[in-house]
């Protein structure tokens, strides 16, 4: 498939996506009433208990379309799948090393992990994107098969760090390595893949020169916002000033994403110099307002669709309600009200309840 016709069929898919109709969506657990934290005129209350099941330096959460929770159990190489409640449905078979997970139109997973393999008759391990294939076992995730749907062996030390799936079963992956230097085949860069796990292209806005924006370094996440091409991503590289950034998708002339914001907007703190530490993923609501997961800071941040900051919450001082506390988070996730949070460090997903329903 030629660029072009990619970027056609891109816009043709996003507008189908926006005329297609959505199943009504089910209630999500109810959350105790008499604990939470007050920020900013909204309450976020802990929906207990915790989940644990086991999990062990879980990297990312994802709520899939049926829908389901998908955890990204890193150090048991598994994808454990819950429901709402938080009862555990199943678990994958081995994925050695999963850091990423977003789900496919077909309700097939896309994974980012790693891969052991044998190059030139030695061992290596490199960078993979797997997909789980939930259609073949009607759903029951032990069952499914598990394929490598992308990699690179020739360059080893890549590593995939992100997935988000665009309309029309493309989908998005950052990349991250070692070597920088060549302006034609750089290691840190956004990929864009076609249906049939072909790399297309390079986002080619995105270079790893520089740390303003459109710089990229050591890339972290990546979220597609709603059903249409936008995306945020997130790095955590050293010197960078715009450790999120959020893009849009530009159908003319020939389709290609450029920057949402400008950052001498005054009223747009979403673009302010330094404002994260070291953020790890995103994620999106129904009105397009972003949530920002930093690793850095033990918090969530959540911004409206004008790049305001709205609502904060979290840390992990001795301050903050255990419950609300965390460590070195990584992954994030939004579903009817509810906040999800991979909280890694304490090998557990926390979720929270939006007392209110502010856009």
């Amino acid at each position: 498939m030629s660029i072009h016709r990619f970027f056609v069929h891109l816009c043709f898919a996003s507008a189908l996506v926006l005329l297609a109709s959505c199943a009504d969506k089910p209630e999500a657990p109810t959350a105790p009433p008499d604990s939470g934290q007050k920020i900013n005129d909204t309450l976020y209350l802990p929906v207990l208990p915790a989940l644990e099941a086991g999990l062990n330096q879980p990297s990312d959460v994802h709520v899939g379309r049926e829908p389901f929770l998908y955890i990204a159990d890193t150090g048991n190489d598994r994808i454990v799948m819950m429901d709402l409640a938080g009862r555990v449905v199943g678990v994958s078979r081995s994925v050695k090393h999963p850091v990423a997970i977003a789900q496919d139109g077909l309700f097939n997973l896309l994974v980012a992990g790693e891969l052991d393999t044998t190059i030139g008759g030695s061992a290596v391990t490199i960078g993979a994107v797997y997909r789980i294939s939930l259609r073949e076992s009607n759903h029951r995730i032990g069952d499914a098969p598990v394929s490598v749907a992308y990699s690179e062996p020739n360059r080893p030390d890549r590593r995939y760090t992100g997935v988000a799936v665009l309309p029309g079963n493309s989908y998005l992956v950052t990349r991250t390595g070692p070597l920088n230097s060549s302006p034609f085949d750089p290691d840190n860069a956004v990929l864009v893949i076609t249906p049939g796990d072909e790399l297309l292209t390079p986002v080619s806005s995105l270079k790893p020169i520089g740390n303003a924006l459109n710089s990229i370094g050591d890339l972290s996440g990546i979220a597609t916002i709603g059903n249409t091409a936008d995306f945020v991503f997130t790095q955590t590289g050293a010197g960078m000033q715009y450790r999120a950034q959020w893009l849009r998708f530009f159908p003319d002339p020939i389709g290609d994403w450029g920057q949402k914001f400008n950052p001498a907007q005054t009223q747009n703190n979403f673009l302010a110099v330094n404002r994260f530490v070291r953020p790890e993923d995103a994620t999106s609501d129904n009105f397009g307002n972003i949530y920002i997961v930093d690793a850095g800071t033990d918090s969530v941040y959540k911004f409206t669709s004008q790049g305001r900051e709205q609502h904060s919450f979290g840390g992990s001082s001795s301050a903050v309600q255990e419950t609300n506390r965390f460590k070195q988070p990584k992954g994030i996730a939004f579903f009817d009200k509810t906040v999800y949070v991979a909280d890694t460090g304490n090998n557990r997903i926390l979720r929270f309840r939006l007392s209110t329903d502010q856009r």
